[in-house]
């Protein structure tokens, strides 16, 4: 047995390692058999050997790197606390004798950095003075002397984040591997060798997963957890996953294979920057973060598993949690669920379990604005700094105040750090202060500035007797002269309940999780069992488990998934494993090789497209347009409830009964929610609508309508008012024709967006498609395509046609021509994008679709910062109104 112990403790604690689990099959068999021939006492006393010599293997303690390390933006437990000790409690930024000022350079960032074996790791823009090559890098810096190790530089493509918010995440860094991890503002996310910079993985998460590039720049932090690295983003996907909802995915590590991939709750209010933070609680491993859904939740950070959500917010959390005991302390500055108030911060019982906004506050204080900064724990006290940059001293166990608020300065972004018994604590507009905590609050100790311009977005942290402090000028270092760096003994971490308490499966977690195949190709899935808690038991063989496939392809007595070389569609596939009463599934995306035609008459979006459903519809348009010709009004009654019945369902009632407001929201796209047009009540609704409902009962599009009310309270004590509700049911009409995909307007989050048809990996090729527009009160729509990480844009406001990479910074990379764009009539449009040498050339052209195809390119540009890869796309804004799709080619280019 001593061997075999032997055997587990000599490899990482990852359960990917095939001869981990081995000798983890092997030592339960022993412990087994042990068990079966000893009396209780001897079965304690042998599950306490066994386990003293495996927890850190066994049983997935929260690992942690060593005391003088910060791999991670709130420090490797989580708090925001470290261990240093000497650390200076005055500086001066200007340097000289006796500032403490041990180095500074000048990398302007908003990064947080993060610190491994003598390595400072941040994130910031690069080629800041040559516009035409700037996008983003992680640096790497010397500890010791802010000397730059290496960069890695990459292109910002396809975002809305403008340059000043570029940098906005962190690093993490993880101890096991000397990796470190990084995640764009675009959706770029790479694994690097944290020596050399090299690159050992990445992925484009935007292409691949639709995770959202916002403008206010909102990106989150990654986190690495035994052998996987978490990240999470508001995703648009594809499949049943269309819809907008802050997801959490995790990868493998060592190779950016998607392991699990879960949700919080569809269609949330923002993007948010909450990071994840993971301890044990009551017994079991949680990783716990605030949602742009206005939740905080709880997931097991190794299976994906959803423990609980507390709502609190009706806009995104964007604050850090912080975990205490089997306490959760959050807070946000956004509208409160409960009140009229603004902003609150809450104490949570995390041992409840499920939807525990009605239970799971200990304590709750609402009209704090603790919407950035994040709360720390000190002696039983919780600190934090509110958006307005004011110290706060709550009581941990009651909430309540401990002495009096401490203005600092005007705007607070920064995390507190707490080290050496001082907190150091940095505002936006280049304030900065030492600070004492004390029983009755704090006291200032010093202050300090920035020079002149310089902000401070990004955290102090602290490692082998350093501070680091990240401004929009310099990163500095400072500390005591000479002295070497001491860190106090942390105590031992929460310890998760024994494996052997419960080592029945009660989870499988299909590995990966989401694939995209060619058509000839196979694909072999593990099947990981976990117990209820998600600790990880072994991993179940081929012959064990009952494989279903929805969708092409089978999957063989060896657990591969293998799809046929003749598939020649795009499709979704669905894999699910079953192990006993235990079932776990996988995705898959089919695509084969270019080239590829669609023409949308069989009524459907292709399946494996990334962010196009829910924002487009299928629809008939010989009927749209026969619609239209007779009542324009019954044309847009019927897209309006195919988008009803495509997004949401086959029966679909509007009224204004719930927050949803969808009857006001129908009334708003009719163009009759104001004014004397508006219908009032069953009467004037049936005047209205009657004639064009009919139409489409009669087309087949609708199998019924129907009219009641609701009774809207008018706040005059019992008094109610009948208002109008509309019920309608799909009818059994479907495009069988000349059919088009429609970008919709009905989704006011939705109507300016990008999707995606396929690899990363594809380039020199062409996408072609007929587009055609309406207009709304004579204004058009933006229609665009995207091919290799560029956008060839029809911009309807502005009559011109324009290439781009990144939208806020055009001159970094873009060419723009005026154009004439007419409403009601299709055009054919083209982007072609050559790699040529050093360069990539992209080509745009658009032409009326009656007339012959013109010899010229309308619009032409050469990039020096090359986008040499990327998956064909489509681009468009319907603020202004709809457009179509039609005819929709991707070719490889012709040799030349």
């Amino acid at each position: 047995m001593v061997a075999a112990f032997d055997l587990i403790l000599s490899y990482p604690a990852r359960h990917v390692s095939a001869k981990l689990q081995q000798a983890g099959d092997f030592a339960r068999n022993l412990r087994r058999q042990a068990l079966a021939q000893t009396s209780l006492l001897m079965k304690r006393l042998l599950l306490a050997v066994c386990f003293s010599a495996t927890v850190s293997c066994l049983t997935g303690t929260p690992s942690t790197a060593v005391a003088a390390d910060w791999p991670y933006w709130v420090g490797p437990r989580f708090t925001g606390v470290s261990p240093e000790t000497g650390l200076p409690e005055k500086w001066d930024a200007k340097g000289g004798e006796g500032s403490n000022l041990l180095w500074k350079t000048a990398i302007s960032s908003r990064s947080t950095p993060v610190l491994l074996d003598g390595r400072l790791y941040l994130i910031t823009n690069s080629f800041p003075e040559e516009i035409a090559k700037t996008g983003e890098k992680v640096v790497c810096l010397d500890a010791n002397t802010g000397d730059a190790v290496w960069e890695y530089d990459f292109n910002v493509y396809l975002s809305d984040v403008p340059i000043e918010r570029v940098g906005w995440s962190s690093v993490v860094a993880d101890p096991e591997s000397g990796n470190v991890y990084a995640q764009g503002v675009c959706g770029y996310f790479c694994c690097l060798n944290g020596k050399t910079g090299k690159l050992v993985w990445d992925h484009s998460l935007s292409e691949e997963f639709g995770f959202l590039t916002t403008y206010g720049g909102r990106t989150n932090y990654p986190v690495v957890h035994e052998g996987n690295v978490i990240i999470s983003a508001v995703a648009t996907g594809w499949g049943d996953q269309a819809r907008p909802n802050h997801r959490f995915l995790a990868m493998d590590k060592s190779n950016g294979q998607p392991v699990w991939y879960e949700g919080t709750r569809p269609l949330p209010e923002d993007t948010t920057y909450s990071a994840p933070v993971i301890g044990v609680i009551d017994g079991e491993l949680q990783m716990v973060c605030g949602g742009g859904d206005g939740a905080i939740h709880s997931f097991q950070p190794r299976t994906g598993k959803k423990l609980w959500s507390y709502y609190m917010s009706a806009h995104g959390i964007n604050t850090t949690p912080l975990i205490y005991g089997n306490r959760v302390y959050c807070g946000h500055s956004e509208e409160n669920l409960d009140s009229t108030t603004m902003g609150s911060i809450v104490c949570l019982d995390a041992t409840l379990r499920g939807d525990i906004s009605k239970t799971g506050a200990i304590w709750k204080k609402p009209e704090y604005a603790v919407g950035r900064s994040s709360p720390i724990m000190i002696e039983g006290r919780i600190y934090f700094v509110d958006d307005r940059s004011k110290m706060y001293c709550l009581n941990a166990e009651t909430g309540e105040a401990i002495g009096d608020s401490i203005p600092l300065g005007t705007m607070q972004r920064a995390n507190i750090l707490y080290a050496d018994g001082k907190m150091y604590v940095n505002e936006v507009n280049g304030r900065g202060y030492v600070m004492k905590p004390t029983e009755n609050g704090a006291e200032i100790i010093t202050k300090y500035r920035f020079p002149r311009g310089e902000e401070c977005y990004g955290s102090p942290i602290a490692a082998n007797g350093k501070i680091y402090i990240p401004t929009t000028g310099h990163m500095y270092c400072i500390g005591l002269p000479d002295h070497p760096g001491e860190a106090a003994t942390l105590p031992p971490l929460p310890q998760e309940a024994h494996i052997a308490l419960d080592e029945k499966p009660a989870q499988l977690e299909l590995v990966p999780v989401e694939s995209l195949l060619k058509p000839g190709t196979r694909q072999a899935f593990h099947a990981r069992l976990y117990n209820a808690k998600g600790q990880y038991l072994r991993n179940a063989h081929a012959d064990e488990l009952k494989f279903e496939v929805e969708g092409p392809g089978t999957v063989g007595t060896d657990g591969r998934y293998t799809i046929p070389a003749s598939q020649t569609k795009h499709e979704g596939v669905l894999v699910s494993a079953k192990f006993k009463d235990v079932e776990g599934q996988a995705r898959l995306r089919v695509i084969p090789d270019l080239n590829w035609s669609f023409d949308f008459n069989d009524g459907q979006i292709p399946q494996t497209w990334v962010g196009c459903a829910y924002r487009h519809v299928p629809l008939d348009w010989d009927l749209l347009s026969k619609l239209r010709a007779e009542d324009p009004q019954t044309g847009d009654l019927y897209i309006y409830m195919m988008t009803e019945f495509a997004n949401f369902g086959p029966k679909r009632d509007f009224d204004d009964s719930t927050p949803q407001q969808r009857w006001k929201n129908f009334l708003t796209f009719l163009n009759l929610a104001e004014g004397t047009d508006k219908p009032k009540t069953i009467d004037d609704c049936k005047a209205k609508f009657d004639k064009g409902l009919q139409k489409l009962v009669d087309e087949g599009v609708l199998g019924s309508f129907t009219w009641s009310t609701w009774d809207r309270k008018t706040g005059n004590g019992d008094e109610v008012v009948a208002e109008p509700k509309l019920s309608v049911q799909k009818g059994p009409r479907k495009i069988d024709g000349n059919g088009v995909m429609c970008k919709i307007t009905t989704i006011p989050k939705g109507t300016r967006s990008q999707g995606w048809m396929g690899p990363t990996d594809l380039h020199d090729y062409t996408v072609q498609a007929d587009v055609l527009s309406f207009s709304r009160q004579n204004k058009l729509p933006d229609a665009g395509l995207i091919g290799q990480r560029y956008t060839f844009d029809l911009m309807g406001a502005s009559q011109q046609v324009q290439l781009r990479t990144w939208t806020p910074q055009l001159n970094r990379f873009s060419s723009s021509v005026p154009f004439q764009w007419k409403p009601e009539t299709w055009f054919t449009m083209k982007i072609k994008t050559s790699n040529e040498g050093d360069k990539v050339v992209v080509r745009g052209k658009i032409w009326p679709k009656a007339e012959t195809e013109p010899e010229e390119w309308t619009v032409l540009a050469e990039d020096i910062e090359p986008n040499s890869k990327g998956s064909p796309g489509l681009f468009g804004n319907t603020k202004d109104g709809e457009f179509f799709y039609d005819n929709l080619t991707v070719t490889r280019n012709a040799s030349e």
